[in-house]
């Protein structure tokens, strides 16, 4: 389905501080995009993106010691890295074990179905994203992460590591069909790079997913701060004179 720029349109709503970028991958060289000018590692490339125009990252452009060629498909995971040996010296497992077992449950592209990947900033978008990524905070990730059920009644599920954190940013929702989110913090490469403050929700919204996303949040009602809730007791009488009244409805039927 190709998406018009109005159909974006519903996002501005939220005011987002960072701009959603867009991320698309593709076998074939971008025409009329800039290639990236600076080293930066993968989740870098999410706030370049925020603040610059569109860019394309070419297959010798991959700075992060090898892993980001892996999750994309372009080459299999070093020795070193799923040894786990690498994990465990740098003391972000227990041991080499645990490292290497995590490569088993990281997502990847097909091999050899990616060599360029393009990043945009919304409102400079030209071509149909794999991935929409939104940076939002508390109020605006509760509406957002409900307009899949909103309409569905599916569950929204957050699936992440603490390192490698791009894999599951931009690479599981687009092998998996599913929206998933990151929490700022958590990721240990990134909070190490100062890439955002903690506690904002990195909202990987795939392809697949973008239109209904899109379609429900027309409906659903926003507000910049959450309001208090009105208590217990208020809320069980309220929920259950609105069961009384149902219940009242079907037996009149």
């Amino acid at each position: 389905m190709t998406l018009k720029p109005e159909d974006y349109a519903v996002l501005d709503k939220f005011e987002f501080i960072q701009q959603p970028v867009a991320v698309k991958f593709d076998i074939t060289k971008p025409g009329g995009i800039q290639r990236i000018d600076k080293e930066l590692n993968m989740c870098e490339m999410l706030k370049e993106a925020q603040e610059s125009d569109p860019f394309y990252v070419a297959p010798e452009d991959w700075v992060c010691v090898g892993i980001e060629q892996a999750i994309l498909g372009m080459q299999d995971v070093e020795p070193v890295l799923i040894s786990g040996l690498l994990g465990g010296e740098d003391k972000l497992f227990k041991g080499a074990n645990a490292c290497r077992a995590m490569y088993d449950y990281l997502p990847y592209m097909p091999k050899g179905s990616v060599q360029y990947v393009v990043f945009s900033p919304l409102d400079k978008l030209t071509f149909d994203p794999d991935v929409l990524v939104i940076t939002a905070n508390l109020p605006q990730a509760r509406v957002i992460l409900r307009s899949i059920n909103y309409s569905t009644g599916e569950p929204f599920l957050s699936k992440a590591t603490p390192v490698i954190a791009c894999a599951w940013i931009f690479v599981y929702p687009v092998v998996s069909g599913e929206m998933n989110f990151y929490i700022t913090g958590m990721g240990m490469g990134m909070q190490e790079m100062n890439i955002f403050p903690p506690g904002l929700f990195l909202i990987s919204v795939p392809f697949q997913r973008i239109p209904t996303v899109l379609e429900n949040l027309k409906d659903m009602e926003y507000t910049p701060e959450i309001p208090p809730g009105v208590g217990g007791v208020t809320h069980r009488k309220r929920v259950n004179q609105i069961k009384k009244d149902l219940i009242k409805r079907i037996e009149e039927k």
